[in-house]
């Protein structure tokens, strides 16, 4: 992951900066919801292996700012809620954004899943209409500026 941030680094335009943007690596939580109430909110269980790789993400950002190829010039973070109307939805939208994700599948998390998304769903289904589900991560964004331009590399 340093290499690709050092590459970012060397391609940037002399006005560019880079825009990072990762879940943290901590629990992701599932809800249910009708008219601005909450039904169910439950932990869905997380791979190990996703820990793993945001937990790298984070190693390697810190490493380049270290080494002064980029400095941080803000930092946030925010709430990020993906809505549906049922779980078949949400689960859809989900496998989309994962489409290139070629990481080992953990099969006891997505049994565990299974399980989870299907209660989800009889709780929706027992509400009746205008009930819906949420997926909550908590995410960072940091705009990060080079620190050494290319003309100085050469």
């Amino acid at each position: 992951m340093v290499h690709a941030l050092e590459e970012i680094q060397r391609l940037l335009k002399p006005d560019g900066c880079l825009i990072d943007i990762h879940p943290f690596p901590e629990e992701r939580l599932i809800g249910a919801y009708q008219g601005g109430r909450v039904l169910f909110t439950e932990s869905v269980p997380v791979p190990a292996h996703d820990y793993k790789v945001i937990s790298q993400a984070e190693d390697a950002l810190a490493q380049v700012v270290q080494r002064g190829l980029f400095v941080v010039e803000r930092n946030s973070e925010f709430n990020l809620p993906i809505y549906g109307s049922s779980v078949t939805e949400l689960r859809d939208f989900r496998a989309k954004i994962g489409a290139y994700d070629d990481s080992p599948k953990d099969d006891a998390v997505e049994a565990q899943r299974t399980v989870l998304y299907a209660r989800v769903e009889e709780i929706m289904q027992a509400a009746g209409d205008g009930a819906e589900v949420a997926y909550h991560e908590r995410a960072r964004i940091t705009r990060m500026n080079p620190n050494a331009r290319k003309e100085e590399l050469i």
